[in-house]
Protein backbone atom coordinates (compact mmCIF):
# COMPACT_ATOMS: atom_id res chain seq x y z
CA UNK A 1 0.00 0.00 0.00
CA UNK A 2 2.82 2.41 0.81
CA UNK A 3 4.45 1.74 -2.54
CA UNK A 4 1.16 2.32 -4.41
CA UNK A 5 0.58 5.58 -2.56
CA UNK A 6 4.08 6.75 -3.48
CA UNK A 7 3.52 5.91 -7.14
CA UNK A 8 0.20 7.85 -7.11
CA UNK A 9 1.89 10.84 -5.52
CA UNK A 10 4.55 10.75 -8.25
CA UNK A 11 1.93 10.96 -11.00
CA UNK A 12 0.18 13.84 -9.25
CA UNK A 13 3.47 15.67 -8.94
CA UNK A 14 4.18 15.26 -12.61
CA UNK A 15 0.76 16.69 -13.51
CA UNK A 16 1.33 19.61 -11.13
CA UNK A 17 4.69 20.37 -12.75
CA UNK A 18 3.10 20.29 -16.23
CA UNK A 19 0.31 22.63 -15.15
CA UNK A 20 2.80 25.02 -13.62
CA UNK A 21 4.91 25.00 -16.79
CA UNK A 22 1.80 25.69 -18.88
CA UNK A 23 0.87 28.60 -16.61
CA UNK A 24 4.39 30.03 -16.96
CA UNK A 25 4.22 29.73 -20.78
CA UNK A 26 0.77 31.37 -20.88
CA UNK A 27 1.96 34.13 -18.55
CA UNK A 28 4.80 34.78 -20.99
CA UNK A 29 2.84 34.47 -24.25
CA UNK A 30 -0.33 36.34 -23.38
CA UNK A 31 1.41 39.72 -22.89
CA UNK A 32 3.33 39.10 -26.11
CA UNK A 33 0.08 38.33 -27.96
CA UNK A 34 -1.55 41.40 -26.48
CA UNK A 35 1.44 43.53 -27.48
CA UNK A 36 1.46 42.03 -30.97
CA UNK A 37 -2.28 42.68 -31.34
CA UNK A 38 -1.82 46.26 -30.22
CA UNK A 39 1.07 46.80 -32.60
CA UNK A 40 -0.75 45.08 -35.45
CA UNK A 41 -3.60 47.49 -34.91
CA UNK A 42 -1.15 50.38 -35.09
CA UNK A 43 0.54 48.91 -38.16
CA UNK A 44 -2.85 48.49 -39.84
CA UNK A 45 -3.77 52.08 -39.03
CA UNK A 46 -0.41 53.28 -40.30
CA UNK A 47 -0.82 51.21 -43.46
CA UNK A 48 -4.28 52.69 -44.00
CA UNK A 49 -2.86 56.17 -43.54
CA UNK A 50 0.04 55.43 -45.90
CA UNK A 51 -2.44 54.05 -48.44
CA UNK A 52 -4.53 57.18 -48.05
CA UNK A 53 -1.49 59.36 -48.76
CA UNK A 54 -0.66 57.17 -51.75
CA UNK A 55 -4.18 57.63 -53.14
CA UNK A 56 -3.77 61.38 -52.71
CA UNK A 57 -0.56 61.23 -54.76
CA UNK A 58 -2.35 59.19 -57.44
CA UNK A 59 -5.10 61.80 -57.53
CA UNK A 60 -2.40 64.39 -58.13
CA UNK A 61 -1.08 62.48 -61.15
CA UNK A 62 -4.60 62.23 -62.58
CA UNK A 63 -5.27 65.92 -61.92
CA UNK A 64 -2.04 66.90 -63.67
CA UNK A 65 -2.82 64.64 -66.64
CA UNK A 66 -6.23 66.26 -67.09
CA UNK A 67 -4.71 69.74 -66.84
CA UNK A 68 -2.30 68.99 -69.69
CA UNK A 69 -4.90 67.16 -71.79
CA UNK A 70 -7.50 69.91 -71.77
CA UNK A 71 -6.06 71.54 -74.91
CA UNK A 72 -3.27 71.06 -77.42
CA UNK A 73 -2.25 74.67 -76.81
CA UNK A 74 -1.50 73.86 -73.17
CA UNK A 75 0.66 70.93 -74.25
CA UNK A 76 2.60 72.79 -76.94
CA UNK A 77 3.18 75.84 -74.73
CA UNK A 78 4.51 73.57 -72.00
CA UNK A 79 6.84 71.38 -74.10
CA UNK A 80 7.96 74.15 -76.46
CA UNK A 81 8.30 77.17 -74.20
CA UNK A 82 8.15 75.68 -70.70
CA UNK A 83 5.05 77.74 -69.93
CA UNK A 84 3.86 76.70 -66.42
CA UNK A 85 0.25 75.75 -65.77
CA UNK A 86 -1.38 77.75 -62.99
CA UNK A 87 -1.81 75.68 -59.79
CA UNK A 88 0.43 72.92 -61.21
CA UNK A 89 3.96 73.84 -60.16
CA UNK A 90 3.61 73.06 -56.43
CA UNK A 91 1.84 76.39 -55.95
CA UNK A 92 -1.54 75.06 -54.80
CA UNK A 93 -2.92 72.47 -52.36
CA UNK A 94 -5.92 70.44 -53.53
CA UNK A 95 -8.30 69.22 -50.80
CA UNK A 96 -11.13 67.77 -52.88
CA UNK A 97 -10.71 64.23 -51.45
CA UNK A 98 -11.73 63.32 -47.91
CA UNK A 99 -8.94 62.38 -45.54
CA UNK A 100 -6.06 64.32 -47.03
CA UNK A 101 -4.72 66.74 -49.57
CA UNK A 102 -2.17 66.86 -52.37
CA UNK A 103 -0.08 69.16 -54.53
CA UNK A 104 1.10 68.70 -58.12
CA UNK A 105 3.95 69.71 -60.41
CA UNK A 106 3.68 69.51 -64.22
CA UNK A 107 6.86 70.34 -66.16
CA UNK A 108 8.41 69.63 -69.55
CA UNK A 109 11.04 66.90 -69.91
CA UNK A 110 13.07 64.88 -69.24
CA UNK A 111 13.26 64.39 -73.02
CA UNK A 112 11.92 66.57 -75.79
CA UNK A 113 8.18 66.15 -76.35
CA UNK A 114 7.73 64.66 -72.87
CA UNK A 115 6.25 65.95 -69.63
CA UNK A 116 6.82 64.93 -66.01
CA UNK A 117 3.97 64.97 -63.48
CA UNK A 118 4.74 64.66 -59.76
CA UNK A 119 1.91 64.16 -57.28
CA UNK A 120 2.63 64.51 -53.55
CA UNK A 121 -0.11 63.34 -51.19
CA UNK A 122 -0.50 63.77 -47.43
CA UNK A 123 -2.81 61.97 -45.02
CA UNK A 124 -4.65 64.51 -42.89
CA UNK A 125 -4.58 62.49 -39.68
CA UNK A 126 -1.10 60.97 -39.56
CA UNK A 127 0.67 63.50 -41.81
CA UNK A 128 2.04 60.52 -43.76
CA UNK A 129 3.49 61.67 -47.12
CA UNK A 130 3.71 59.67 -50.37
CA UNK A 131 4.85 60.82 -53.82
CA UNK A 132 4.57 59.52 -57.40
CA UNK A 133 6.42 60.60 -60.53
CA UNK A 134 5.03 59.84 -64.03
CA UNK A 135 6.39 60.71 -67.48
CA UNK A 136 4.08 61.07 -70.49
CA UNK A 137 4.85 61.43 -74.19
CA UNK A 138 2.88 62.11 -77.36
CA UNK A 139 4.56 59.29 -79.27
CA UNK A 140 2.21 56.47 -78.35
CA UNK A 141 4.17 53.81 -80.23
CA UNK A 142 7.52 55.47 -80.48
CA UNK A 143 8.89 56.82 -83.76
CA UNK A 144 6.35 56.68 -86.60
CA UNK A 145 7.51 57.33 -90.18
CA UNK A 146 4.17 56.57 -91.86
CA UNK A 147 0.72 56.63 -90.29
CA UNK A 148 -2.14 55.81 -92.66
CA UNK A 149 -5.76 55.51 -91.59
CA UNK A 150 -7.03 53.33 -94.48
CA UNK A 151 -4.25 50.80 -94.91
CA UNK A 152 -0.71 50.58 -96.24
CA UNK A 153 0.79 48.51 -99.04
CA UNK A 154 4.58 48.46 -99.09
CA UNK A 155 5.73 46.95 -102.36
CA UNK A 156 9.16 45.72 -103.37
CA UNK A 157 10.64 49.06 -104.38
CA UNK A 158 10.02 50.77 -101.05
CA UNK A 159 12.25 51.38 -98.07
CA UNK A 160 11.20 52.93 -94.77
CA UNK A 161 14.09 53.80 -92.49
CA UNK A 162 14.36 54.89 -88.84
CA UNK A 163 10.60 54.88 -88.08
CA UNK A 164 7.60 52.55 -87.91
CA UNK A 165 4.57 52.07 -90.18
CA UNK A 166 1.31 52.34 -88.23
CA UNK A 167 -2.38 52.18 -89.03
CA UNK A 168 -5.79 50.95 -87.84
CA UNK A 169 -6.38 48.92 -91.03
CA UNK A 170 -4.65 46.19 -93.04
CA UNK A 171 -0.93 46.60 -93.69
CA UNK A 172 0.92 44.66 -96.36
CA UNK A 173 4.49 44.46 -95.11
CA UNK A 174 5.86 43.10 -98.37
CA UNK A 175 7.57 40.47 -96.19
CA UNK A 176 10.04 43.12 -95.10
CA UNK A 177 12.26 42.49 -92.11
CA UNK A 178 12.27 46.20 -91.15
CA UNK A 179 10.96 48.63 -89.99
CA UNK A 180 8.40 47.93 -87.26
CA UNK A 181 4.75 47.49 -88.32
CA UNK A 182 1.72 48.10 -86.08
CA UNK A 183 -1.88 47.43 -87.14
CA UNK A 184 -5.10 47.51 -85.13
CA UNK A 185 -6.38 44.72 -87.40
CA UNK A 186 -4.49 42.44 -89.77
CA UNK A 187 -1.06 42.34 -91.30
CA UNK A 188 -0.07 40.39 -94.37
CA UNK A 189 1.95 38.17 -92.02
CA UNK A 190 -0.91 37.58 -89.56
CA UNK A 191 -4.66 37.53 -90.20
CA UNK A 192 -5.60 35.50 -87.10
CA UNK A 193 -6.83 37.54 -84.13
CA UNK A 194 -5.80 34.81 -81.69
CA UNK A 195 -2.49 35.32 -79.84
CA UNK A 196 0.39 35.51 -80.42
CA UNK A 197 -0.01 38.57 -82.66
CA UNK A 198 3.64 39.45 -83.10
CA UNK A 199 6.82 38.06 -84.58
CA UNK A 200 8.04 35.15 -82.51
CA UNK A 201 9.95 34.60 -80.35
CA UNK A 202 11.05 38.17 -79.65
CA UNK A 203 7.96 40.24 -80.55
CA UNK A 204 10.03 43.17 -81.75
CA UNK A 205 9.16 43.90 -85.39
CA UNK A 206 5.48 43.46 -86.25
CA UNK A 207 2.31 43.66 -84.17
CA UNK A 208 -1.19 42.83 -85.43
CA UNK A 209 -4.56 43.37 -83.69
CA UNK A 210 -2.72 45.85 -81.50
CA UNK A 211 -4.92 47.83 -79.11
CA UNK A 212 -2.32 50.58 -78.70
CA UNK A 213 -2.43 51.78 -82.31
CA UNK A 214 -3.12 55.51 -81.97
CA UNK A 215 -6.35 57.02 -83.29
CA UNK A 216 -6.42 59.85 -85.79
CA UNK A 217 -4.74 62.70 -83.89
CA UNK A 218 -6.67 65.31 -85.87
CA UNK A 219 -4.09 67.29 -87.82
CA UNK A 220 -4.80 70.99 -87.23
CA UNK A 221 -5.67 71.88 -90.81
CA UNK A 222 -7.11 75.24 -89.82
CA UNK A 223 -3.79 76.29 -88.34
CA UNK A 224 -1.82 75.12 -91.39
CA UNK A 225 -4.34 76.68 -93.77
CA UNK A 226 -4.17 80.07 -92.11
CA UNK A 227 -0.36 79.81 -92.00
CA UNK A 228 -0.18 79.27 -95.77
CA UNK A 229 -2.68 82.06 -96.42
CA UNK A 230 -0.47 84.44 -94.45
CA UNK A 231 2.59 83.73 -96.62
CA UNK A 232 2.91 85.74 -99.82
CA UNK A 233 4.42 83.87 -102.73
CA UNK A 234 6.72 86.73 -103.74
CA UNK A 235 8.32 87.05 -100.31
CA UNK A 236 8.39 83.36 -99.41
CA UNK A 237 9.32 81.62 -102.63
CA UNK A 238 6.05 79.75 -103.14
CA UNK A 239 5.18 78.75 -106.72
CA UNK A 240 2.82 80.98 -108.68
CA UNK A 241 -0.89 80.28 -108.80
CA UNK A 242 -1.73 80.49 -105.11
CA UNK A 243 -4.94 82.25 -104.11
CA UNK A 244 -4.39 85.99 -103.74
CA UNK A 245 -0.69 85.49 -104.33
CA UNK A 246 -0.16 83.35 -101.23
CA UNK A 247 1.14 79.83 -100.48
CA UNK A 248 -2.48 78.61 -100.36
CA UNK A 249 -3.95 76.81 -103.40
CA UNK A 250 -7.70 76.22 -103.64
CA UNK A 251 -7.62 74.25 -106.91
CA UNK A 252 -5.92 71.05 -108.09
CA UNK A 253 -2.20 71.44 -108.74
CA UNK A 254 0.18 69.80 -111.21
CA UNK A 255 3.88 70.34 -110.59
CA UNK A 256 6.66 68.89 -112.68
CA UNK A 257 9.19 71.00 -110.79
CA UNK A 258 9.02 72.91 -107.51
CA UNK A 259 11.78 74.48 -105.44
CA UNK A 260 10.63 75.70 -102.03
CA UNK A 261 13.15 75.88 -99.20
CA UNK A 262 11.72 78.62 -96.97
CA UNK A 263 10.47 76.19 -94.32
CA UNK A 264 6.87 77.44 -94.21
CA UNK A 265 3.58 75.80 -95.15
CA UNK A 266 2.28 75.14 -98.67
CA UNK A 267 -1.42 74.21 -98.51
CA UNK A 268 -3.31 72.60 -101.43
CA UNK A 269 -7.07 72.39 -100.97
CA UNK A 270 -7.38 69.69 -103.63
CA UNK A 271 -5.31 67.06 -105.46
CA UNK A 272 -1.59 67.24 -106.20
CA UNK A 273 0.09 65.50 -109.12
CA UNK A 274 3.88 65.52 -109.24
CA UNK A 275 5.98 64.79 -112.31
CA UNK A 276 9.71 64.83 -113.02
CA UNK A 277 12.18 66.18 -111.93
CA UNK A 278 9.73 66.81 -109.08
CA UNK A 279 10.02 68.53 -105.71
CA UNK A 280 12.73 70.05 -103.58
CA UNK A 281 10.70 71.20 -100.62
CA UNK A 282 11.71 72.13 -97.08
CA UNK A 283 8.71 72.79 -94.86
CA UNK A 284 5.19 71.49 -94.44
CA UNK A 285 3.17 70.26 -97.41
CA UNK A 286 -0.57 69.82 -96.86
CA UNK A 287 -2.65 68.14 -99.59
CA UNK A 288 -6.32 67.69 -98.66
CA UNK A 289 -7.04 65.49 -101.72
CA UNK A 290 -5.00 62.77 -103.35
CA UNK A 291 -1.27 62.97 -104.00
CA UNK A 292 0.05 61.11 -107.01
CA UNK A 293 3.42 60.89 -108.73
CA UNK A 294 3.65 60.05 -112.43
CA UNK A 295 7.35 59.28 -112.30
CA UNK A 296 9.64 57.47 -109.93
CA UNK A 297 11.99 60.44 -110.10
CA UNK A 298 9.89 63.04 -108.33
CA UNK A 299 12.51 64.25 -105.85
CA UNK A 300 15.49 66.49 -106.63
CA UNK A 301 16.76 67.88 -103.30
CA UNK A 302 19.78 66.95 -101.20
CA UNK A 303 19.93 66.86 -97.41
CA UNK A 304 22.11 65.70 -94.53
CA UNK A 305 19.61 63.59 -92.59
CA UNK A 306 19.99 63.41 -88.81
CA UNK A 307 19.43 59.85 -87.64
CA UNK A 308 17.34 59.55 -84.44
CA UNK A 309 19.33 58.01 -81.61
CA UNK A 310 16.73 55.24 -81.23
CA UNK A 311 16.42 54.46 -84.96
CA UNK A 312 18.17 51.12 -84.30
CA UNK A 313 15.00 49.74 -82.69
CA UNK A 314 13.45 49.33 -86.15
CA UNK A 315 15.94 46.63 -87.17
CA UNK A 316 15.66 43.79 -84.69
CA UNK A 317 15.09 41.26 -87.48
CA UNK A 318 17.64 42.77 -89.87
CA UNK A 319 20.51 44.05 -87.76
CA UNK A 320 22.90 43.47 -90.65
CA UNK A 321 21.09 46.11 -92.71
CA UNK A 322 21.36 48.66 -89.92
CA UNK A 323 25.01 48.04 -89.17
CA UNK A 324 26.10 47.90 -92.82
CA UNK A 325 24.20 50.99 -93.98
CA UNK A 326 24.31 53.19 -90.85
CA UNK A 327 26.04 51.58 -87.89
CA UNK A 328 29.45 51.06 -89.45
CA UNK A 329 29.94 54.75 -90.22
CA UNK A 330 28.18 55.92 -87.08
CA UNK A 331 30.64 53.80 -85.17
CA UNK A 332 28.93 52.76 -81.91
CA UNK A 333 26.48 50.06 -83.01
CA UNK A 334 26.69 46.80 -81.02
CA UNK A 335 27.66 43.65 -82.91
CA UNK A 336 24.21 42.16 -82.33
CA UNK A 337 20.78 43.70 -81.75
CA UNK A 338 20.82 44.87 -78.12
CA UNK A 339 17.10 44.27 -77.42
CA UNK A 340 14.21 46.75 -77.39
CA UNK A 341 14.67 47.50 -73.69
CA UNK A 342 18.32 48.39 -74.08
CA UNK A 343 19.39 51.91 -73.10
CA UNK A 344 21.76 52.07 -76.08
CA UNK A 345 21.72 55.36 -78.02
CA UNK A 346 23.54 56.00 -81.27
CA UNK A 347 25.76 59.05 -81.65
CA UNK A 348 23.78 62.25 -81.16
CA UNK A 349 23.52 64.37 -84.30
CA UNK A 350 25.02 61.75 -86.63
CA UNK A 351 24.02 62.55 -90.22
CA UNK A 352 23.47 60.46 -93.31
CA UNK A 353 23.29 61.69 -96.89
CA UNK A 354 21.97 59.21 -99.46
CA UNK A 355 23.75 59.15 -102.78
CA UNK A 356 22.25 61.58 -105.27
CA UNK A 357 19.92 64.59 -104.98
CA UNK A 358 16.53 62.89 -104.81
CA UNK A 359 14.83 64.20 -101.67
CA UNK A 360 11.31 65.48 -102.45
CA UNK A 361 10.09 66.68 -99.03
CA UNK A 362 12.01 67.60 -95.89
CA UNK A 363 9.39 68.06 -93.19
CA UNK A 364 5.80 67.03 -92.59
CA UNK A 365 3.70 65.68 -95.47
CA UNK A 366 -0.07 65.36 -94.97
CA UNK A 367 -2.36 63.76 -97.55
CA UNK A 368 -6.10 63.87 -96.90
CA UNK A 369 -6.90 61.36 -99.65
CA UNK A 370 -4.72 58.56 -101.01
CA UNK A 371 -0.94 58.67 -101.48
CA UNK A 372 0.07 56.82 -104.64
CA UNK A 373 3.40 56.65 -106.42
CA UNK A 374 3.96 54.95 -109.76
CA UNK A 375 6.39 54.93 -112.65
CA UNK A 376 10.02 53.93 -112.64
CA UNK A 377 13.20 55.76 -113.39
CA UNK A 378 14.04 57.23 -110.02
CA UNK A 379 14.50 56.91 -106.30
CA UNK A 380 12.55 59.68 -104.56
CA UNK A 381 13.02 60.26 -100.84
CA UNK A 382 10.95 61.78 -98.08
CA UNK A 383 12.81 62.96 -95.01
CA UNK A 384 10.12 63.62 -92.46
CA UNK A 385 6.84 62.18 -91.28
CA UNK A 386 4.03 61.08 -93.59
CA UNK A 387 0.39 61.10 -92.44
CA UNK A 388 -2.26 59.83 -94.86
CA UNK A 389 -6.01 59.82 -94.17
CA UNK A 390 -6.57 57.41 -97.03
CA UNK A 391 -4.42 54.53 -98.23
CA UNK A 392 -0.72 54.41 -99.08
CA UNK A 393 0.21 52.52 -102.22
CA UNK A 394 3.80 52.71 -103.40
CA UNK A 395 4.54 50.89 -106.62
CA UNK A 396 7.49 48.52 -106.68
CA UNK A 397 9.13 50.31 -109.60
CA UNK A 398 8.97 53.79 -108.05
CA UNK A 399 11.68 53.13 -105.43
CA UNK A 400 10.58 55.51 -102.70
CA UNK A 401 12.49 55.73 -99.43
CA UNK A 402 10.96 57.38 -96.36
CA UNK A 403 13.45 58.45 -93.68
CA UNK A 404 11.83 59.33 -90.36
CA UNK A 405 12.60 62.89 -89.23
CA UNK A 406 12.09 63.11 -85.48
CA UNK A 407 12.22 66.92 -85.38
CA UNK A 408 9.55 67.25 -88.05
CA UNK A 409 7.29 64.70 -86.36
CA UNK A 410 7.50 66.38 -82.97
CA UNK A 411 6.54 69.73 -84.48
CA UNK A 412 3.28 68.50 -86.04
CA UNK A 413 0.29 70.41 -84.68
CA UNK A 414 -2.86 68.44 -83.89
CA UNK A 415 -6.34 69.16 -82.58
CA UNK A 416 -6.32 66.11 -80.33
CA UNK A 417 -3.81 65.13 -77.71
CA UNK A 418 -3.05 61.43 -77.50
CA UNK A 419 -0.67 60.80 -74.60
CA UNK A 420 0.88 57.61 -73.38
CA UNK A 421 2.57 56.97 -70.05
CA UNK A 422 6.25 56.26 -70.54
CA UNK A 423 7.13 55.59 -66.89
CA UNK A 424 5.59 55.55 -63.40
CA UNK A 425 7.36 55.23 -60.07
CA UNK A 426 6.93 55.99 -56.39
CA UNK A 427 9.60 58.17 -54.86
CA UNK A 428 10.63 59.50 -51.47
CA UNK A 429 9.74 63.15 -51.13
CA UNK A 430 8.86 65.42 -48.23
CA UNK A 431 5.77 67.58 -48.14
CA UNK A 432 6.52 70.71 -50.18
CA UNK A 433 4.37 73.11 -48.19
Amino acid sequence: MGAAWTRGLGKSGQILVAVMLLLVIMATLVPVLVLFTQRESKWTAKQDQSTSAFHMAEAGIEKGYRAVSRSTTTWFDLVTYGTPIDRFHFDYVFDDIDGGYYTVSVASGPEKNEITIIGVGKDMKSKEVRAIRAVYTRNILGDVAIQAMAGVTVAGGVDVEWGAIVGPEYIDTGDRTYPQFYSATTLSVDSNPDPENCDQPNCCQWFSFNADVPPDPGIDLNLYRSSAQALTAAANGCPPGGKDGTCYFNTAVNWDSLDYTAGGTVFIENNLTVGSPGLDMIGTLIVTGNMTSTSGGWGKGSVDMVMPQTAWKQYCNDWTHYTSVFGTDEGTAPAIFPGLNSDYLSTEGWTYNPTGAKCAVQGFLYVGGNFTTSGGGGNAEIYGSLFVKGAVTIDASSSVTVFYNKEAAEAVRTTKLVLTRKSWQAEVRSWVW
